[in-house]
């Protein structure tokens, strides 16, 4: 029986043909929203500003390998696998996980979602499973949809969420397998 550090690994993560990175990221500028309150047919307030720079999402106007890919530490727990950040930049050490609204983001990593790693075929894998360095990989946080391209109403970005449409193909390229935790180097 593996380890969860047997099972863990660091990886770049896109997709085949569009950027894949944090909003503000891949358009170079914070990414704010302006969203307008509406209740009943009439206006009741000033528009309100959302920074939704912490959100994953996708640019397809700019080619995938324009900027470098998005470098993650799958941390398996033993069911599932817990997706830390490691690009240099502000989300450092934080960790990928769904918000109350189901859109992809980095969060503090305490009560961060799990994902399970789903292949071509539909079937839940872990690390041993996957034996080239390339692969395809649907994510599906646990219990919930697989993540899929999502817009929303208010927003000129394009979102990664968890509910409805088809499902979204990511590759991984493995750099380090049976990697551990930053803070325990001698993990077994």
């Amino acid at each position: 029986m593996s380890t969860d550090r047997q099972q863990s690994f660091i990886a770049t993560i896109g997709t085949p043909n569009t950027l894949l990175h944090f909003l503000d990221y891949i358009h170079a500028r914070p990414a704010i929203v302006s969203v307008s309150d509406f209740s009943g047919g009439f206006f009741t307030g000033r528009p309100q500003t959302r920074d939704d720079s912490h959100f994953l999402g996708l640019r397809a106007d700019v080619p995938v390998d324009a900027r470098p890919r998005l470098t993650l530490y799958f941390r398996f727990t033993g069911t599932a696998y817990r997706l830390y950040i490691r690009s240099p930049g502000p989300y450092y050490g934080k960790c990928l996980s769904m918000s109350d609204q189901d859109f992809f983001g980095a969060y503090e990593s305490e009560g961060a979602s799990t994902f399970d790693l789903i292949n071509e075929r539909g079937i839940p894998v872990t690390l041993s499973a996957i034996k080239s360095d390339w692969s395809n990989i649907y994510l599906r946080p646990r219990d919930e949809g697989l993540l899929h391209v999502q817009r929303r109403i208010e927003s000129p970005y394009v979102y990664i969420a968890n509910k409805g449409a088809r499902p979204l193909l990511f590759n991984i390229n493995i750099k380090e397998r049976n990697a551990a935790y930053l803070s325990h180097p001698d993990e077994v």
